[in-house]
């Protein structure tokens, strides 16, 4: 379907997207992540493995060098079109016997209890409304003695353009903002924080893996229509600063800050990720 509407010249938004991030956002962010994500995970060959927001399926290919016929992987995606980019990474004949894709976005696993022997996620925890729930429930769909790792964006991501973007709040006095700008701000956990929901969820032997890299444009132009940016927090960005002219008069002072504080120089901005490693106790608690 994917390929058909490619040749016909007829690509909908959801598979632009889709190819966007495929070409241009995912080896900015998503591709360090899934590396270090499935660095060292040595499942056994007959393994039930759940990947959650499997994305274009670079982390299914890798695993699926490590299990044998009998292991079976389940990967979970919102986006359809993503799914059909993931499927086009496997051989047709694993597809079905060995891996079966999942639409789902948020809420509850749809899956029973110690059901899986491995489970990667790939999922920033800023977008959950309660991320302690979700790392609950990766404890629940869990066997005992299974190994669980999440790959996060966290405190510090996109700090460079939040601080121009508070400096400037502040100069419009716009409370109402400032006030939603914290909360955003907030919403991206500590490596701390996070290491303790997963130990409070019950599991064991966590440890997190901290990276750090930045991400560099030349002016604030080429900042905010890169689609790493236009089509990642750009949306969310736009709603901290309210409706109609707020936007553009908010967005605009943003640009000239920019472009006055960097004259002449790169404009970074830094992101802060972790994943996080955890093992389900052999015998759980009664």
């Amino acid at each position: 379907m994917l390929q058909d509407s490619k040749k016909a010249g007829m690509m909908t938004d959801e598979e632009k997207r889709a190819r966007l991030y495929e070409e241009q956002i995912f080896p900015l962010v998503g591709q360090r992540l899934v590396a270090h994500l499935v660095a060292g995970v040595s499942p056994r060959p007959d393994a039930r493995v759940l990947e959650i927001r499997c994305g274009l399926g670079n982390a299914t290919s890798e695993l699926l060098k490590k299990l044998d016929q009998s292991g079976r992987i389940v990967d979970l995606e919102v986006s359809p079109a993503l799914v059909e980019r993931a499927r086009a990474r496997i051989a047709t004949e694993q597809v079905g016997s060995r891996v079966s894709f999942r639409p789902h976005g948020q809420g509850p696993l749809p899956f029973e209890e110690a059901t899986f022997d491995l489970v990667l996620a790939n999922s920033s925890l800023s977008d959950w409304a309660r991320p302690e729930e979700f790392l609950s429930d990766l404890y629940r769909v869990a066997r005992p003695g299974a190994e669980v790792r999440v790959a996060s964006v966290l405190r510090g991501t996109w700090q460079e353009f939040l601080d121009v973007y508070r400096d400037v709040l502040v100069r419009l006095r716009r409370e109402d903002a400032l006030a939603s700008l914290r909360g955003y701000a907030a919403s991206f956990p500590e490596a701390a924080t996070v290491v303790h929901h997963l130990e409070q969820a019950g599991f064991v032997e966590v440890s997190v893996s901290r990276e750090r890299w930045e991400l560099v444009f030349r002016s604030a132009r080429e900042f905010f229509y890169a689609p790493v940016i236009e089509f990642g927090p750009l949306p969310r960005w736009k709603q901290i600063a309210g409706k109609g002219h707020e936007v553009q008069d908010t967005f605009l002072a943003i640009k000239q800050a920019i472009d006055t504080y960097f004259a002449g120089q790169p404009f970074s901005v830094s992101i802060e990720a972790g994943v996080f490693s955890a093992q389900k106790p052999t015998k759980t608690p009664s």
